[in-house]
């Protein structure tokens, strides 16, 4: 079955090869010019040279890009699909007060903070670069405004698991050539973990 993503793997063999035929090519122009001319420099060879390799350096950190720093558009449904599941948080009844989440800061200039919680009798752990604790009304805090979840549903949430619950919402890249660009056809996009619970003090800090 063909994948789309060969298209941006054939896209990498294309750039690689251009920039060995840029390396031959300068050479070849720069000795061919000394022989026969009798020069070492030339303002038309040196122009030529000029633009094989601003277009090799555009094409490269054009590919780059989209390899490497992709940053899909959500709601964009041409290339991008999702689900959102919702699963029942479960009480923590260990050492301590009762709590539906540990949150383990460790005390660094540069770090990320881990979210515990147990669902169905399994405990997951989640970092907080994916991550969200909400309480309160509102079932959406600022850090998950920036994942598309569907309000109304959280709400319908809210009444079903009394605020205790996780939505974990999960983007995948669609196989179309568009993604095929960057190898991320029928990739996961992001997946991300939002945590409701009825209010602050069942939150559990380590």
């Amino acid at each position: 079955m063909f994948s789309w993503n060969l298209l941006g793997v054939l896209l990498w063999v294309v750039v690689i090869l251009y920039f060995i035929f840029v390396i031959q090519n300068i050479r070849r122009r720069r000795i061919t010019m000394i022989i026969k001319e009798h020069r070492k420099f030339s303002w038309t060879n040196f122009l030529i040279d000029l633009i094989e390799v601003v277009i090799f350096l555009v094409a490269l950190v054009w590919l780059f890009d989209r390899t490497m720093l992709d940053n899909p558009d959500l709601e964009d449904t041409s290339k991008i699909t999702s689900t959102v599941t919702y699963e029942p948080l479960v009480m923590n009844t260990g050492e301590g007060n009762s709590s539906y989440v540990t949150i383990n800061s460790k005390k660094k200039k540069i770090g990320t903070q881990t979210y515990t919680y147990f669902r169905n009798g399994r405990k997951a752990q989640v970092s907080s670069d994916f991550a969200t604790v909400a309480y309160g009304k509102n079932p959406i805090d600022l850090n998950a405004t920036r994942i598309p979840y569907d309000k109304k549903q959280l709400e319908k949430m809210d009444r079903k698991y009394q605020r205790a619950y996780v939505a974990v919402y999960s983007a995948n890249y669609k196989k179309v050539w568009q993604n095929g660009i960057g190898m991320h056809a029928g990739h996961n996009a992001i997946r991300y973990y939002l945590i409701r619970i009825p209010d602050a003090s069942f939150i559990k800090e380590k």
